[in-house]
C-alpha cells in the first residue's frame, strides 16, 4: 500500500522550504496508486491544506502548485461523486471528503487571489482566469450538492462564490471561455457557471429525487448558454437578481432591487427553451436530452420540464398548496418506510408515546398533507417519495408519503402527502406455494383514502400484472389478480386488483 501518510508528513514540515512543500504535493499527485483513490483524496486535501497555511509560498509557485494538484486529482474525485451517487458499495463514507476537496481547493485559490490583490504579479494572468474560474465551479459544485442532501446552502459560500465572480468581472473575463481542465469536453465562463448555481437553487429541489437533481444540474449546462449577467434589469421578464456585496441566495426581483452591486438576469430564453424541449418529448426524448448522464424516462423528463417552467416563472414558482392547512402543534409516533410501517401497522404497534415521539412534531396538517419536523440524527431514513406512518393523539393512524425535505440546524422540515387514514395490514401468498412465507402488504380502503380511490401498497418484486396472489386478512382469504401498476413510490409500488374468488 502506498504510504500517503508519510510521504506528506515527511516532505511538508514546517522546516520545508518553499520549494520543497510544492515538489512534494506535486509528487503525490504524480504518483498515486489508482487502486486507493479515497486514501488518495484525504491526502491530497491534507497537502493543499498544508499549502494554504504556509505562507512562504512565493504566488507564481503556488498557483503552478493548485493547478498541477487540482489536474491530477479532479479525476480521482470524479470517481469518487459518481460511487457516491450510485451509491455504490462502501461508499457512503466519502461524502465528508468530496466536499472538502472543493472546499480546500476553493479556499487555496481565493488565497492566491487575495495574494494578487494585495501585491500584483505580472506573467499569470492565464493561471489566474483558471483558477479564478475553477474556485467559482468548486462554490457552485458545493451548492448543488447541499441540493442533492436538502441542504440550504450557508451564506458564506454564496459570498465565496461573488468574490470569484466579482475578480473575474473586474479582470474582464467573466464572459470568457475556457476549458477547466485538460480532458474537459466543453467551455465554460464564470458567468455561466454563476448563473447555473442560481438557476439550481431557485428551482427549489427540496421535493425532487436525487437523479430529478442530477438531471436538472445537467440540463442547465446546455439551458444558461448565452444567458447574460446584467447591471441593469432587463426589460423581458421575469427577472431574478442578486447581490455581488451580500452573502445571499439569488431570488426574483422585488421593487426597489437596485444598486451597483446588483446583477440581473431574465430567465424568459431559458424557459423558451424548455418549452422547445417539451414539444420534442411529447415524442420522444431529444439527442440533447439522450447525451446527458440523467436516468429519466421520457415522462419523468416531460414532467420535469414542467416543474421547472413553473419555478422559474414570474413569482418564483410559488405554487399554492392543494389545501389550506391550519396550526397543530403536537408530538407523533413515527414509522419511516414501507417496511416498518407495514409491520407496525400488522402488530398494531403505533402510539404517540413511541420512544421516538419526542424526535417528530406536528406543524401544521390539511386535508391532504401535513408538515413535521424531525429532531432526530437518523435524516439518512427520510427520502423524497418513502412511506411515512404516523400516530398523533389528535388524529387516526395516517399513512403519506414524503413530498419535501429541507434539513436545517433546528431541525429537518418534511412535507408529507396524506395518502389516508386506518390502513389495514394484510398478507399476500403464491398459490400452490405452501412454503412461502407470506408477504405484508398495506391496504387503504376507499372510504379511508384522501383521494377517493383504494391504495394497495406492496413490495416492488411482488407487482406484476395479471399476477395471482392470495390476500389474507382478518382472517379471511381471497384470490385476487393484480392490475398494472399505478403508481411507484421510493421503497414500494401501488397496484389495483380484483377480486376472482373467496377461500374458504
Amino acid at each position: 500500500m502506498f504510504d500517503f501518510k508519510s510521504l506528506v508528513s515527511s516532505l511538508l514540515t514546517k522546516n520545508s522550504v518553499a520549494s520543497g512543500i510544492a515538489q512534494s504535493a506535486t509528487m503525490l499527485v504524480r504518483d498515486l496508486p489508482q487502486s486507493e483513490y479515497f486514501t488518495a483524496l484525504v491526502e491530497i486535501i491534507k497537502a493543499v491544506s498544508k499549502i494554504n497555511a504556509d505562507t512562504d509560498i512565493p504566488l507564481k509557485e503556488r498557483v503552478k502548485t493548485l493547478i498541477y494538484v487540482d489536474d491530477k486529482a479532479h479525476n480521482i474525485h470524479a470517481q469518487l461523486c459518481q460511487d457516491f451517487l450510485r451509491t455504490a458499495p462502501g461508499s457512503k463514507s466519502y461524502l465528508p471528503t468530496i466536499l472538502a476537496f472543493w472546499h480546500e481547493l476553493a479556499n487555496a485559490y481565493q488565497i492566491c487571489l487575495r495574494l494578487h490583490q494585495s501585491a500584483p504579479v505580472s506573467g499569470i494572468e492565464t493561471e489566474l482566469r483558471l483558477i479564478t474560474t475553477r474556485g467559482l465551479h468548486h462554490q457552485m459544485r458545493l451548492i448543488a450538492w447541499n441540493s442533492l442532501r436538502y441542504l440550504k446552502p450557508e451564506e458564506s459560500v454564496w459570498q465565496q462564490g461573488y468574490r470569484f465572480y466579482t475578480f473575474a468581472e473586474d479582470s474582464g473575463v467573466a464572459r470568457t471561455p475556457l476549458m477547466l481542465y485538460p480532458d474537459s469536453t466543453v467551455e465554460v465562463s464564470c458567468e455561466q457557471l454563476l448563473l447555473q448555481g442560481c438557476m439550481l437553487f431557485l428551482a427549489q429541489t427540496d421535493n425532487m429525487l436525487h437523479r430529478e437533481i442530477v438531471a436538472v444540474d445537467q440540463l442547465l449546462m446546455l439551458l444558461c448558454q448565452g444567458v447574460r449577467l446584467e447591471k441593469m434589469p432587463p426589460a423581458i421578464e421575469p427577472v431574478f437578481v442578486l447581490n455581488l456585496a451580500m452573502p445571499e441566495h439569488p431570488q426574483p426581483m422585488l421593487r426597489g432591487m437596485a444598486g451597483r452591486t446588483m446583477r440581473y438576469w431574465s430567465t424568459s430564453e431559458i424557459t423558451s427553451r424548455l418549452a422547445d424541449l417539451m414539444f420534442d418529448l411529447d415524442r420522444n426524448i431529444p439527442a440533447s436530452l439522450r447525451a446527458l448522464d440523467a436516468q429519466l424516462e421520457r415522462t419523468e423528463w416531460l414532467a420535469l420540464c414542467e416543474k421547472l417552467a413553473i419555478r422559474w416563472s414570474d413569482d418564483g414558482g410559488k405554487s399554492l398548496r392543494k389545501s389550506e392547512r391550519s396550526l397543530h402543534s403536537s408530538t407523533a409516533g413515527v414509522h419511516v418506510g414501507f417496511e416498518r410501517a407495514a409491520f407496525a401497522i400488522k402488530v398494531q404497534e403505533v402510539t404517540p408515546t413511541d420512544e421516538n415521539a419526542e424526535e417528530w412534531k406536528v406543524n401544521d396538517i390539511s386535508s391532504s398533507g401535513m408538515g413535521m419536523t424531525y429532531f432526530g440524527k437518523n435524516v439518512e431514513q427520510l427520502a423524497i417519495g418513502r412511506l411515512i406512518l404516523i400516530k398523533t393523539e389528535n388524529h387516526p393512524l395516517l399513512l403519506g408519503v414524503v413530498r419535501r425535505l429541507v434539513r436545517q440546524q433546528n431541525g429537518t422540515k418534511v412535507g408529507i402527502e396524506i395518502l389516508g387514514q386506518s390502513p389495514v395490514g394484510v398478507s399476500l401468498t403464491q398459490p400452490g406455494d405452501g412454503n412461502d412465507s407470506p408477504k405484508t402488504a398495506i391496504y387503504i380502503t376507499q372510504p379511508n383514502s384522501r383521494k377517493a380511490q383504494r391504495w394497495f401498497l406492496m413490495a416492488k418484486d411482488l407487482v406484476a400484472p395479471e399476477r395471482e396472489l392470495i390476500l389474507t386478512a382478518q382472517g379471511k382469504s381471497y384470490m385476487i389478480r393484480l392490475k398494472n401498476p399505478q403508481q411507484e413510490f421510493e421503497d414500494c409500488s401501488h397496484s389495483d386488483f380484483e377480486t376472482l374468488s373467496k377461500i374458504d
